[in-house]
């Protein structure tokens, strides 16, 4: 019968043991380094971009009656 070296044993359960912690452990930094990376590339998307506006020009007073008038009809549609 052959007998059992118990330092290896138990040396090599440890090391499988840690090594396992090891793993994880690395697994969830790299993945809070990606979260935060993914979450940025999310916000960077959701901003609103800047709309360009053209310079603003004095209406008369036909075209404040039409916007006016527009305005009313849209409102009353809803």
């Amino acid at each position: 019968m052959e007998t059992i070296d118990w330092t290896y044993a138990i040396s090599t359960l440890i090391i499988r043991f840690v090594g396992i912690f090891v793993v994880l452990g690395v697994l969830q930094v790299v993945m809070q380094i990606s979260g935060r990376i993914f979450a940025r590339i999310d916000a960077k998307k959701d901003r609103p971009q800047p709309d360009v506006v053209p310079p603003q020009k004095n209406l008369t007073q036909e075209e404040a009656a039409a916007v006016a008038t527009a305005l009313y009809l849209h409102k009353k549609a809803e």
